[in-house]
């Protein structure tokens, strides 16, 4: 045993801090349990924690090592997961990554990861689904849609033109529902 050892103060720290050091890494493996995270998120939570700025970069570090945490792919995760399920356009995605503390260099890979068609078909669903709900006028239904979308990140082109292929389809299907009623 230890009986009977003194310890110097520095190496009472030494311990301390790594005690401290395993503490902080098992509080971030449980905040990354719960979903990826970002470098800035992590260092934000063991900071709340109170755990010290040196302590919070080995704690990033080794999760870096240890592919815990990459900023990189986690962009392109997300930039396709809001593009394709949450029907968010780019403007959008790359504000939400900014938020988050992603590097620009990681938000410009991902955003050059997106499929022109890919944004068109997520704009054009969105738009599909917004003209459902809207009412009025038809040329103030485009507005209304293109309006939505362009909010949502999309390219202003690419929102208005999602709005008039939305509302032609609309119209062919009442053309034809109208057309079987007779």
């Amino acid at each position: 045993g230890i009986e009977g050892t003194e310890l110097s103060l520095d190496s009472l720290t030494e311990i301390l801090r790594a005690d401290e050091g395993n503490k902080a890494y098992v509080q971030a493996i449980k905040y990354l349990q719960r979903k990826p995270r970002t470098r800035i998120e992590l260092a934000r939570n063991l900071a709340q924690k109170g755990y010290e700025d040196g302590i919070v970069q080995e704690v990033l570090d080794r999760l870096e090592r240890e592919w815990l945490v990459d900023d990189k792919s986690y962009a392109m995760q997300w930039t396709h997961q809001r593009l394709n399920r949450h029907m968010k356009g780019r403007r959008w995605i790359q504000h939400e990554l900014k938020q988050k503390g992603v590097q620009e260099r990681h938000i410009e890979t991902a955003l050059h990861s997106i499929d022109p068609d890919e944004e068109w078909d997520s704009a054009l669903s969105a738009a599909r689904k917004k003209w459902r709900q809207t009412k009025g006028e038809l040329h103030l239904r485009k507005q209304k849609v293109a309006a939505f979308l362009a909010r949502r990140g999309y390219p202003m082109d690419m929102a208005r033109r999602a709005a008039y292929t939305a509302a032609d389809e609309r119209s062919e299907e009442e053309e034809v529902s109208h057309d079987i009623e007779e």
